[in-house]
């Protein structure tokens, strides 16, 4: 623009010169209308300005870590005028990976038009990535004026991990007696006297405090109640969900933790095995799920779980706190599966004390370089170790693929329109 605006000052001095030496019509005429002609283009960049609506979108369907994804913005011109490089400016930021980076686009706006233009996105850790338009700059014909629309279109799409982690082993479901659970075995009697599980007549032996009296004075027999045996609640997955240190180091860590977060709760899946979701906020602290045996109805409690920011260094003690109260709890569940990004000394000693410990298996991330990593019955509780996940860095265009019409593409409406 500055280049443009010394040019026309070139080209106005030298129409002056030109007056000065070669007085006559064709000079005056040519100076009056050098010195005329930016009052229209000014005038034009005015209306261009009021005339210009803006929606942000988003492409419909699950986002995942590492795949390309779209905003559209789109720009819809009510006036005669036009502009071939506007410039927009966006800003852009992952929840786990820190501060919001800024980019500029020059895209064209047409007259009495809609523009469409695809902003493609990658992120190489799952979490939510905001997004946010922050202005656009109009331009005349020769970029002598500009005028700034100052703006504030907001959108935010959560990327989900891919369940990527291999992990160890298979959990079949077993029965869990003194269970506070209302789920009762079929085939088992146990000894939970909350429910009974079958009658028989009395046998030599028998506990005299199991006998139903009214029973046996309706029958003239002796009719001994057996117990129930209570199953386990299946397994609880929780996230020791925090940051180890500053933004952005410990964002892998993070999704590593997450990426086996999600392979555990698919691989449940697979095997019809019962589990539920214990997500963290840093306000109400941990929050459990009704219990799901297939991922598609734990998905929105997983999207709660990522949507959620990581508790930072100084958060630590609450989020220990939480994670007593809730392990103090989890009585009916027949085993504990904890997701770590770090297991250090004071989360060690927090699963040490914990009640039934040994129900207990932690999945903590290592890097290459850590060093006395626990092996896995080094404690009453399991520790296996989860290789930190190196970054993806996927190719936007791998492939030459016909892009959908925009006519025809599902997008949904993110932010506010202007």
């Amino acid at each position: 623009m500055k280049r443009a605006k010394l040019l026309y000052a070139v080209l106005l001095v030298i129409l002056i010169l030109f007056f000065i030496l070669y007085r006559g019509r064709l000079s005056l005429e040519l100076l009056i209308f050098a010195l005329i002609f930016p009052i229209p283009l000014w005038i034009s960049v005015i209306i261009l300005k009021r005339s210009l609506k803006i929606g942000l979108y988003h492409s419909r369907g699950p986002v995942m870590k590492g795949k390309v994804f779209q905003w559209v913005l789109q720009i819809t011109n009510r006036s005669i005028f036009s502009c071939a490089n506007a410039q927009v400016t966006v800003e852009y930021r992952n929840s786990l990976s820190g501060d919001p980076e800024e980019i500029t686009y020059v895209v064209p706006i047409a007259a009495l038009d809609t523009e469409r233009v695809r902003l493609i996105f990658h992120t190489i850790t799952c979490g939510v990535m905001y997004f946010r338009v922050t202005k656009l700059v109009v331009f005349d014909a020769l970029r002598l004026f500009h005028r700034t629309i100052r703006l504030n279109l907001e959108d935010a799409v959560v990327v989900m991990p891919e369940p990527a982690v291999m992990l160890p082993e298979e959990w079949p479901p077993v029965p869990q007696p003194d269970s506070d659970s209302s789920e009762y075995s079929k085939t088992q009697q146990g000894d939970d006297p909350s429910e009974i599980f079958d009658m028989h007549i009395y046998r030599e032996g028998d506990l005299i405090s199991r006998i139903h009296w009214k029973l046996s004075s309706k029958l003239d027999n002796l009719m001994v109640k057996e117990y129930s045996l209570p199953l386990s609640s299946g397994c609880l997955l929780m996230a020791d969900y925090r940051h180890i240190s500053e933004k952005p180091a410990s964002a892998l860590r993070v999704d590593t933790m997450l990426s086996a977060f999600f392979s555990a709760a698919a691989q449940l899946s697979e095997q019809g095995l019962g589990f539920s979701v214990a997500g963290y906020h840093k306000e109400h602290g941990f929050t459990e799920s009704e219990r799901f045996t297939n991922l598609d109805d734990a998905v929105h409690w997983l999207r709660h779980i990522v949507k959620e920011p990581p508790a930072v260094p100084d958060e630590r003690p609450a989020l220990l706190s939480a994670e007593d109260e809730l392990l103090s709890g989890s009585g009916a569940y027949e085993r504990i599966l904890l997701f770590t990004p770090q297991l250090d000394r004071e989360l060690t000693e927090l699963l040490i004390s914990a009640p039934n410990s040994e129900r207990i298996t932690v999945f903590f991330v290592v890097a290459p370089k850590d060093e006395n990593v626990p092996s896995e019955n080094a404690y009453a509780f399991r520790c296996i170790p989860v290789l930190l996940q190196k970054p993806v860095h996927p190719n936007v265009n791998p492939v030459k693929i016909p892009e959908p019409d925009f006519e025809t593409e599902v997008l949904e409406r993110g932010g506010a329109v202007i």
